[in-house]
């Protein structure tokens, strides 16, 4: 029915505090998912929710990424290591909830 999108299992409730509290999360995607994700099409979360691919914005360089500030060191050298290291671009994906998984 709906496709998958995958996240690290120790960011998902962080995820789901900013969907519920905000509405809308953010996510970077680098090397083999590029491109994985699209405008307006809806994916089904780890934890069931739908959510709606709102924004795709494309970078090349780290420091270049909104919310650059906030981000550990850590994340910092994960994305440059699959993006700006191997001259690839890293996308910037901005997604809301649409519903709540039915049981």
């Amino acid at each position: 029915m709906f496709k998958e999108i995958s996240f690290p299992e120790h960011e998902y409730e962080s995820i789901q505090n900013y969907l519920k509290r905000l509405g809308y999360c953010y996510t970077t995607r680098v090397y083999r998912e590029i491109g994985k994700y699209k405008v307006g099409e809806l994916y089904i979360a780890p934890w069931g929710d739908i959510l709606k691919i709102d924004e795709v914005e494309i970078y090349w360089k780290v420091s270049d990424r909104p919310f650059y500030v906030e981000m550990s060191d850590d994340e910092k050298t994960e994305i440059r290591k699959y993006s700006e290291d191997m001259g690839l671009p890293y996308e910037f994906i901005r997604f809301t909830v649409m519903e709540k998984k039915r049981i």
